[in-house]
């Protein structure tokens, strides 16, 4: 399939609703009657359909999409499609021996999936309940499978609930560690588990929040963390030009990863428990932790950014290809090619500001 050499219009408002986006296939109801495993072998063609429907909506000159709706939304079908499989998993192994929550992190905890995404997620469960461990262990095992099958791969760090099963107080001794002692290393492997959300599940897991809100008023937690948000650097040359390899460009690394750690950073500092990107930008800037035109000018670059990505990922799947984020700088009008460059070059002068207000270069 030819790549498409416009980047997708983007508003960054919710202008477009997900039952709007969704209606068409009524893929939602669909998920709802799913009683056998052979019903999701079609699921991730279903979705990328979908978005590819968007995109093409776009370059005919359709209202513009709000590309992070369209992301949220497959964060939402995602979340309908869990829920079912733990139902059907509980009618499987019977009643769960005590409350738990099927948690999402990562991108899907923030609800910004895109097609190249894997699973990241997690169980939490009460404490001291007997036999909690081998039946969750088991329920886990299931539903980690079943997502595999609908075409969400397994994460290659291990992030998933067959291995991040656990009762809610030993998770809530880690994150507190995370946050009391934040050491590059540990902050590192619990980057995923900064976006958590509850996806199913009656346990109340507000604590693992409220930790994670506690530890962004503290100054060595707020220092890793902003480490990590102006450790991935924008491809530019010193003077502003940008950096391609075989003009290609990853997209990920060179700004939206970046826009991510900024936000979740600015966002606790101003003790907010926001998950999804702008939401955590609108949030500092609120809170006074981060400008307001700085705010919108990274909400701008994130749209761009992730529009350009999802573009990208859509055609390779429907190629046939296993989704990847080589954006082909050279396949995008000049016009794009500006406006990608400028949400670089402030992704660049937001980490400058950041490495220079908490002194990241100092060794601790």
């Amino acid at each position: 399939m030819p790549a498409r050499t416009s980047a997708l219009k983007v508003t960054t408002g919710g202008a477009v609703s997900l039952d709007q986006l969704w209606r068409p296939l009524g893929l939602v109801g669909g998920l709802d009657r799913i009683d056998r495993l052979e019903a999701l072998d079609g699921y991730r063609t279903e979705v990328v359909a979908v978005l590819d429907d968007l995109l093409g909506n776009a370059d005919a000159g359709a209202p513009d999409v709000d590309v992070l709706a369209a992301v949220r939304a497959v964060a939402y079908v995602n979340d309908v499609l869990t829920r079912r499989l733990l139902v059907l998993a509980e009618h499987r192994l019977g009643p769960p021996p005590c409350a738990y929550a099927w948690l999402a992190l990562g991108s899907h905890g923030r609800g910004e999936p895109v097609p190249s995404s894997d699973q990241d997620n997690a169980l939490a469960y009460e404490d001291g309940a007997a036999g909690a461990d081998a039946y969750f262990a088991r329920l886990a095992d299931l539903v980690v499978a079943a997502l595999e099958r609908a075409g969400l791969r397994r994460c290659d760090g291990g992030f998933m609930a067959t291995r991040w099963c656990r009762p809610l107080g030993e998770l809530q001794a880690l994150f507190t560690g995370w946050v009391d002692r934040p050491a590059p290393d540990a902050l590192l492997r619990a980057e995923v588990f900064l976006d958590v959300r509850p996806v199913h599940g009656s346990l109340d897991v507000d604590a693992l929040t409220r930790t994670l809100v506690a530890g962004g008023s503290r100054g060595p937690f707020q220092v890793q963390m902003a480490r990590a948000a102006v450790a991935f650097r924008p491809p530019l040359t010193i003077f502003g030009r940008l950096r391609t390899t075989d003009s290609r460009l990853d997209v990920k690394r060179a700004g939206t990863a970046a826009i991510v750690l900024l936000a979740r950073l600015y966002a606790l500092a101003a003790g907010s428990p926001a998950t999804t990107t702008l939401l955590r930008l609108e949030a500092a800037a609120a809170g006074g932790t981060l400008s307001r035109a700085g705010a919108a000018q990274l909400g701008e670059a994130y749209a761009l950014l992730t529009g350009l990505r999802l573009r990208h990922q859509v055609a390779e799947v429907l190629a046939g290809r296993s989704p990847d984020d080589l954006l082909r700088v050279d396949d995008l009008g000049r016009g794009d090619r500006d406006r990608l460059l400028f949400a670089l070059r402030t992704v660049r002068d937001v980490q400058e500001a950041t490495a220079s207000r908490f002194a990241t270069h100092t060794v601790t």
